[in-house]
């Protein structure tokens, strides 16, 4: 995938394409791979960094449908049964009466309904802090309730149009592979966006949105990055619409706007918690990733708590890949227990989220779409079970 080198169109609903880092220019920074050591991070096996869009049948992974978690959980119940006797040799004057008392019904109950401890095997890893670790994940609820995004804040204006926002949030996609920003970079740009957004949008012209765009990425790049991008490289993918004195004060507009709150939670560092707590694989981390990211430049989607769009993404990436299992299946009461969300406080997000999933492949800003059909995102967004007849009537919310 590549981009134009010139003035961002706010009329334009395409993905053009381009070079921008090639011949002499490119950036002179490195790279980083680094992962939150506190927030933890799934091991997998897709690299989060690629150049090049791939758009071959997805891999031999995915002609088979994966097995079906009933099965694996199954198989991992029965390696853990005691050995019993066989039916026949059991005889009646060997069987002991039960203790029905209360207490006894009581502790049953409890240990059926008792939670995995998804943390007890990092007890020694400093860096996963498991003391503190749900402690973590409680004020990150809470943050997300404080640096909220109001639903629909475009409304009462007709300058900056909910299109816009889609095609320029599709633009920074290709700018953040172009430039190989980490994923939480591409994140915390779009929510320092909307979060700016919803409070100058009465002020901010059509011709500067997308100044406002790569003031936001250099602003999240700071924030998030080893190696930021220098301003010259973002006046250069603008093709010098803006000079970096543009650049700079619009990003001091931004921190003076937000106060320098910039720690909003991301979904990603949800996402994880929730995937180790489902005990998911690589391939279904990696499709709720895809689903997440799609619903970026979704404007209706804007609104939604991270925490709420990465467990519903991972709830129907789950029974998608598991074809024979069902939503009430999949979510688990561990997943309820760490994700702090019972199906049904999920299932209007799941069908919004499968919606946009259903549509990905024939939109036209589809840049997250060739993105995830590369080989080193596992070509999630190109595998058979994505035309599974099931994800239309999850969209229409009917049972399955």
């Amino acid at each position: 995938m590549a981009l134009r080198a010139r003035a961002f169109s706010t009329n334009s609903t395409e993905n053009q394409v381009g070079n921008p880092l090639g011949g002499k220019r490119g950036l002179n920074a490195g790279t980083s791979n680094l992962q939150r050591a506190a927030l933890g991070d799934i091991k997998n096996v897709a690299s989060s960094r690629h150049n090049s869009v791939s758009t071959d049948e997805p891999s031999k992974d995915f002609k088979q449908p994966l097995k079906p978690l009933a099965s694996r959980r199954k198989e991992k119940e029965n390696a853990g049964l005691v050995q019993q006797l066989p039916k026949n040799e059991i005889k009646i004057d060997q069987v002991e009466v039960m203790d029905i008392s209360s207490q006894a019904v009581e502790e049953v109950e409890m240990q059926e309904t008792e939670v995995e401890d998804i943390d007890a095997d990092d007890a020694g890893n400093p860096q996963l802090v498991v003391e503190y670790v749900n402690d973590i994940y409680g004020y990150l609820r809470h943050l997300e309730s404080v640096q909220c995004v109001n639903a629909d804040y475009l409304a009462g204006q007709t300058e900056l149009l909910p299109k816009m926002r889609a095609v320029l949030i599709d633009w920074l996609v290709g700018v953040h592979l172009q430039f190989h920003l980490l994923q939480e970079t591409l994140y915390t740009t779009v929510a320092i966006l909307d979060r700016f957004l919803q409070v100058e949008v009465g002020s901010v012209s059509r011709n500067k949105l997308q100044l406002v765009g790569v003031a936001a990425m250099l602003v999240a790049a700071k924030y998030e990055e080893i190696y930021a991008p220098e301003v010259k490289d973002f006046v250069y993918i603008t093709d010098r619409a803006y000079t970096e004195k543009d650049i700079l004060r619009m990003e001091i507009r931004i921190l003076s706007t937000l106060k320098f709150d910039l720690g909003r939670p991301l979904p990603l560092h949800f996402l994880r918690r929730a995937s180790k707590a489902g005990g998911v694989e690589a391939a279904t981390h990696t499709l709720a990733k895809y689903i997440v990211e799609l619903s970026l430049g979704v404007y209706n989607l804007c609104d939604l708590p991270p925490s709420r769009v990465s467990a519903g993404a991972l709830a129907l990436a789950m029974r998608m890949l598991d074809p024979a299992s069902c939503l009430e299946s999949v979510w688990s009461a561990s997943l309820v227990h760490y994700t702090k969300y019972t199906l049904e406080e999920i299932r209007p997000t799941i069908e919004r989220l499968a919606a946009v999933l259903i549509t990905a492949p024939t939109a036209k800003l589809a840049t997250v779409y060739q993105k995830y059909s590369n080989k080193k995102f596992m070509k999630i967004a190109r595998i058979p079970v994505l035309e599974d007849p099931a994800l239309k009537k999850i969209a229409k919310g009917e049972r399955v």
